[in-house]
């Protein structure tokens, strides 16, 4: 009996695993493995390992070991003298069929030739770019993946003083009739994450319950940490009159809510002077740009739609839709045709019910720019070489001016297509079609990278041979309709002379962080003595989810990775949770000599949205400097603000910057980040 109760206790604990539950290592690890990389393994040094440094403190790898265990039993020594950083990543190739693809156990061994760490037992049988790598950076876990060598897996981070986590809850409605829906929602502040039974997102518990009528709904909040239910209210669901409770449980936190089902309609207040009205984001476009149209009723109508019809400037209907509601906010995007576009004034008529809207925008083939500033949205890219070995990797970074996480095309990708210097597509033969049948067709060689929230983005593109050819090349890369090209060689034999490589590196034995496939955590160049030599240009510093009213933020040079930087620009953005607190909560922004740059008070600098027909930024002066500012404007949920100095050529003075989140006791997180710039 004594034996079953410590067995339950044992399973207790293991099914009461806390959010976070990975372990992460408190040594040198092997972070990352490909042994079946894409090509023929025989014919080039492809195979690698990438070790990564989770701790605090400098570790000397001289005489450490990386041995294949299973059938081939190949070990490689590091050389002397190697010495990994805190948070570094080091990629080593050895001979060029270092580890078998079928199982294979791989161990770092230290100089004394004690086991420091070992992979499970793995198998790769793709041929491909994945590789097994551990889930995050030094952490328990592993998983099978797209590579990443000598870059990041990803940071897993907690916040040791986090802002309590917050989940709400409401109805579209406080009273129902039977046959009705009840829409049920909210927000969490945040996603938490558990490990049992698998790594994952914690799920949202709905509990509703009311007379003789029990249900739970579990769910998981999506991107905008939104998430909702809905219940159909009739007789032959068990659906009865009365009070019905709903609870909603998220990571152990618990809100409530409750609403009425009645037999009699029981009418809510309309107000009697109904408004009606649409508008686009901007009031003029160009012929490749999504179109935002949004519109707003105070007046619902069950099962009525909103129609709409978009007529061109020679009076023709290019496009029509319609859009239905349930909060009275319409929202949807529209792109017209590319070909042959047609400029001028376009005009959006909307039928709602018996009211109508109409609103109007012009197409235009450029954007002017009265203020010299930088106006229209931009791709630009650069790569970390002009000239490639083959079986190189070129490493593609760059980013999107202007970037709108909130526009139309956020979330795609940016991808980058190759052709050579004739402008022919650069393709390879094979492609397996639905009967697993082998076809010799041409498929084009192409990339993608994902920006993120800043629009900025990096990715590691392999140059097989089987594919590339010395000879010139072009890669241009798309996001979105915005399009860039860099021109780059191909070489059989060396490379420029700027980056030669010595007789070790060349032999591709010992040579931490070689061109393999994957990406490297920075921008890097080798020196003729094989060290790696940062050339990083760009440095940014974020602070996430502060829950004060009260920041304070400095701009200060500073040594980093023993270079001198001066911060550039200071962003930040601020969400508010609860939708219905959004027109409470406001930021504002002084500088230190207490002037309001920022906010809704008379003497505000800015206190609207700066993004016009024609311009982003409004021209500032704040203690006898000028800056540009961007702001979102007040009274929506992500609000965002950019400061930076109206010359190129400048950075933020050494000053201390004063942020206050305006509000009561609503719920609210700021972030914001400082982009560094090296000084040369």
């Amino acid at each position: 009996m004594n034996h079953l109760l410590l067995l339950s206790a044992i399973l207790i604990v293991g099914l009461s695993a806390p959010a976070y539950a990975q372990s992460i290592s408190d040594h040198v690890v092997i972070n990352e493995v490909d042994t079946n990389p894409f090509g023929d393994d025989s014919k080039s040094y492809a195979e690698w390992v990438e070790l990564y440094n989770p701790t605090n403190s400098d570790v000397d790898l001289s005489g450490w070991e990386i041995a294949s265990t299973t059938v081939l039993k190949k070990t490689f020594i590091i050389p002397d003298g190697t010495i990994i950083s805190p948070g570094d990543f080091l990629t080593y190739t050895h001979e060029m069929i270092w580890f078998t693809d079928s199982s294979e156990l791989v161990e770092l061994r230290n100089a004394d030739g004690v086991v420091v760490d070992k992979t499970p037992f793995i198998a790769d049988l793709k041929n491909d770019f994945s590789s097994w790598q551990r889930s995050y950076d030094g952490f328990s876990d592993w998983e099978f993946s797209l590579s990443s060598a000598g870059g990041s897996n990803g940071k897993f981070v907690e916040f040791s003083n986090s802002s309590p986590i917050v989940i709400t809850v409401s109805s579209d409605k406080t009273s129902y009739q039977f046959n009705d829906v009840a829409v049920i929602g909210g927000t969490v502040s945040e996603k938490i994450y558990v490990e049992s039974p698998v790594f994952q997102t914690a799920p949202i518990i709905i509990t509703i319950s009311g007379p003789n009528f029990d249900q739970v709904v579990s769910l998981y909040p999506d991107s905008n940490l939104d998430y909702e239910t809905s219940l159909k209210l009739h007789s032959v669901l068990g659906i009865n009159e009365g009070v019905y409770d709903v609870s909603v449980s998220y990571a152990g936190i618990v809100d409530e809510t409750s609403f009425i089902v009645n037999s009699e309609f029981i009418s809510e207040q309309i107000e009697q002077n109904s408004t009606f009205s649409i508008q686009t984001d901007e009031s003029e476009y160009l012929s490749k740009q999504s179109i935002s149209l949004t519109g707003f009723t105070s007046n619902l109508v069950p099962f009525e739609s909103l129609k709409f019809t978009v007529i061109d400037p020679n009076g023709d209907t290019v496009s029509t839709g319609s859009l239905f509601t349930t909060d009275g906010n319409f929202a949807t995007s529209i792109l017209l045709n590319t070909v042959n576009p047609i400029f001028g004034t376009y005009t959006i008529n909307a039928e709602y019910s018996n009211e109508t809207a109409k609103t109007t925008f012009n197409l235009i083939e450029t954007l002017t720019d009265n203020t010299k500033q930088l106006i229209s949205d931009s791709l630009t890219f650069q790569l970390d070489n002009s000239e490639y070995l083959l079986n190189d990797s070129m490493i593609i970074s760059g980013n999107i001016s202007n970037f709108d996480s909130n526009g139309s095309i956020y979330y795609q990708v940016v991808k980058f297509t190759f052709f050579t210097s004739d402008g022919t597509p650069v393709t390879f033969l094979g492609h397996f079609d639905e009967n697993d049948e082998f076809e010799t067709i041409p498929v084009p060689f192409t990339s993608t990278a994902i920006p993120d929230e800043f629009g900025e983005f990096s990715v590691s593109v392999r140059i097989p041979p089987i594919t590339f050819i010395t000879g010139d090349y072009v890669v241009t890369g798309n996001y979105g309709g915005l399009i860039d090209s860099k021109l780059f060689s191909t070489v059989s034999e060396k490379l420029s002379t700027d980056e030669k490589l010595s007789t070790d590196e060349e032999s591709g034995a010992g040579n931490p962080n070689s061109s393999i496939p994957g990406k490297p955590s920075s921008n890097e160049q080798r020196d003729s003595g094989g060290y790696v030599v940062s050339t990083a240009k760009t440095i940014i510093e974020k602070i996430n989810r502060i829950s004060d009213n009260l920041i304070l933020i400095t701009t200060p040079e500073k040594l980093l990775n023993d270079q001198y930087v001066k911060p550039r620009v200071l962003s930040g953005s601020m969400i508010t949770p609860d939708k219905n607190s959004q027109f409470n909560v406001n930021l504002q922004v002084k500088s230190e000599s207490g002037i309001c740059i920022i906010g809704q008070t008379s003497d505000c600098l800015v206190s609207d949205s700066t993004r016009k027909p024609g311009q982003i930024f409004e021209l500032v002066q704040v203690d006898g400097l000028n800056f540009n500012v961007r702001y979102s404007g007040p009274d929506v949920r992500l609000e965002k603000f950019s400061i930076l100095p109206e010359s190129s050529d400048d950075f933020l003075p050494d000053v201390n910057w004063n942020v206050e989140v305006v509000k009561d006791n609503e719920i609210s997180r700021f972030y914001y980040k400082v982009t560094y710039k090296t000084l040369q």
